[in-house]
């Protein structure tokens, strides 16, 4: 099945009982797996580990926190944070807590902090809980207005072989040096003073 691509439509104001109202929805163009990696900047299996509201303008945001456990594109960190619009007629995506999905994210910052986001018609598909690699058929029933197409072979094919992910986390966030540098450096200092003490020690 083909994945969708982001199209957000204005539809016409229309007279009724003398009032104009106007509407916005939200449209898809379809376009094939290969073309939906493409696009995005990181592409993950993961599941949802936290959820934050972020008040607009002009609408409400949420950020979810996926602990990622395979990548298929984008760095293969261990937790990744997506920014999504929480209105269907903005092309607004909801992640459920605790659920695995297969990600497509794209670039765009729509909270402050957060690079990547993603949208309805990015290409997501809920999928079954686990963590190995994604397989044909994982796709679990998903609600009418999902538009990600069910794990096909030509899917698979698309996302490639996955990375693992590292024992890092965020993309983008500064991390401190690991314990074994701070171990090394004092060690040296330690071997150092020693050698000072014996040689101090033997000019006696």
């Amino acid at each position: 099945m083909m994945l969708r691509l982001l199209v957000v439509t204005a539809l016409a104001a229309a007279v009724l009982a003398g009032t104009t109202t106007a509407a916005c929805a939200c449209s898809c163009v379809e376009f094939k797996p290969a073309q939906a990696v493409q696009n995005a900047t990181a592409v993950f299996t993961g599941t949802v580990v936290a959820i934050r509201t972020v008040k607009g303008p002009p609408n409400a945001q949420k950020v979810y926190t996926f602990r990622a456990d395979n990548v298929y594109k984008g760095a293969p960190a261990a937790e990744f944070q997506i920014g999504a619009d929480t209105d269907s007629p903005a092309c607004g995506y909801v992640f459920d807590q605790d659920t695995r999905y297969l990600v497509f994210a794209g670039p765009a910052e729509r909270v402050p902090g957060v690079s990547l986001s993603t949208s309805l018609c990015s290409g997501n598909v809920p999928i079954r809980a686990g963590t190995g690699p994604l397989q044909v058929g994982d796709e679990r029933e998903t609600a009418p207005e999902t538009l990600g197409g069910p794990v096909t072979t030509e899917l698979i094919t698309a996302l490639g072989t996955p990375a693992q992910p590292g024992k890092s986390g965020t993309p983008g966030t500064s991390r401190s040096a690991v314990p074994w540098q701070w171990v090394a450096a004092v060690a040296v200092v330690t071997a150092a003073t020693l050698a000072w003490y014996a040689r101090r020690n033997r000019a006696k």
